[in-house]
């Protein structure tokens, strides 16, 4: 048996419910009386239908009856308590509606963003000093995504330091990298807060139309990774904010490296087009973040820990972290990972690269045991 390895959890879900009235409870009066008139706020056009609620586990219901992810105290007790986690994010994917791409008033999808900050604070952060939060932005309104980012990292009082990371779907109206997203980048590196692109589609998650079923949606999510991370190298992002990290949420990692062959190729065959100074897979190494939900799981363990070699060989051993997915079906918990890993790779993955990027302590002596 060694020491056991302090946790963070990088991927954790309040209820995914955009019309949660403790929400819109915090909207100005105009904005209640607007949604109270003209119902619900619009769900993604993608959406499937899936074989469970909000694709949830079962035993995550609360003991009142209440949806998963809806009770902080109660996910404290089911997902920090009994895996002695040090600290996790909570990532509100029911924001990526309000972004301000269209299908609502622009002021609405302003304030529902602030509302939704204030009701994750006073809901989750108050409930525990290990929740730590992701803003949520109306990430296509550029100007009002800055000033939101601002009033969250100055205007919480003691909360400002408990929000880690600004939280963004990965199929935006525009190629992440596009220069209408640099002020949010900016506001960003200042703040020194990561960039996290989750999976969601809100718009069109495949180059070739909607698919039919969830869990074939569920096998694309990678595809989401290529244009996003070669627009943010290729428009300069890196060159232009050198010290802005993005974090790649439930996106997979497993594609990197042959994606970064592939990028370096393209560079190198055609360098005149771009004025970049360095290979594009240097960038991949020093800026971009991965979580490990849902783990690659091949039937030879041998060939994950070719893909991992390659990976960490590339660069990259610092930039893989452990997420759950916590209140959903394909949850894992800090046991999951390969037992193929060093106790290195499991005190890097678990919490180490975590704490490093966030700056979130861990606590010694908790966590993980390895039998």
């Amino acid at each position: 048996m060694t020491e056991p390895f302090p946790v963070i959890d990088t991927d954790v879900h309040p209820r995914t419910f955009a019309a949660d009235p403790r929400i819109v409870a915090h909207l100005p009066e105009r904005w209640q009386r607007y949604v109270a008139e003209y119902g619900p706020l619009h769900r993604p056009r993608s959406e499937r239908p899936r074989h469970r609620e909000f694709a949830s586990r079962w035993d995550a219901t609360t003991p009142d009856g209440q949806p998963p992810g809806s009770d902080p105290e109660f996910a404290a007790t089911q997902l920090l308590d009994r895996y002695d986690i040090s600290g996790a994010l909570v990532n509100d994917i029911a924001g990526f509606v309000m972004a301000g791409a269209g299908g609502q008033p622009v002021e609405l999808a302003s304030a529902y963003c602030r509302a939704m900050n204030l009701h994750r604070r006073d809901l989750w952060l108050a409930s525990d000093p290990r929740w730590y939060g992701s803003i949520t932005i109306p990430y296509e309104l550029p100007e009002a995504a800055v000033e939101e980012i601002r009033f969250c990292k100055e205007e919480m009082g003691d909360y400002n330091s408990r929000w880690k990371q600004v939280f963004l779907a990965p199929d935006n109206l525009r190629p992440a990298g596009h220069p209408s997203y640099w002020p949010i980048y900016e506001a960003c590196e200042h703040y020194g807060l990561p960039v996290a692109f989750h999976v969601l589609a809100g718009h069109r998650i495949t180059p070739s139309g909607s698919p039919n079923f969830y869990f074939e949606e569920h096998c694309d999510f990678a595809l989401f990774n290529f244009p996003l991370i070669a627009s943010l190298i290729f428009e300069g992002v890196f060159e232009r904010f050198p010290r802005l990290k993005i974090v790649l949420v439930e996106l997979a990692w497993s594609w990197a490296v042959p994606f970064a062959w592939r990028l370096d190729h393209a560079y190198r065959m055609n360098r005149r087009e771009l004025s970049l100074p360095r290979l594009p897979s240097e960038y991949l190494a020093d800026h971009v973040y991965y979580t490990t939900q849902p783990m690659e799981e091949p039937e030879n363990d041998a060939w994950f820990d070719d893909i991992l070699a390659q990976f960490e060989d590339s660069g990259m051993s610092r930039n893989l972290m452990y997420s759950s997915d916590y209140p959903h079906w394909d949850f894992d918990e800090p046991g999951a990972l390969p037992k193929t890993l060093t106790d290195e790779q499991h005190r890097r993955i678990l919490g180490q690269n975590a704490s490093d990027l966030y700056g979130i302590d861990l606590r010694p002596g908790t966590g993980y045991t390895r039998m």
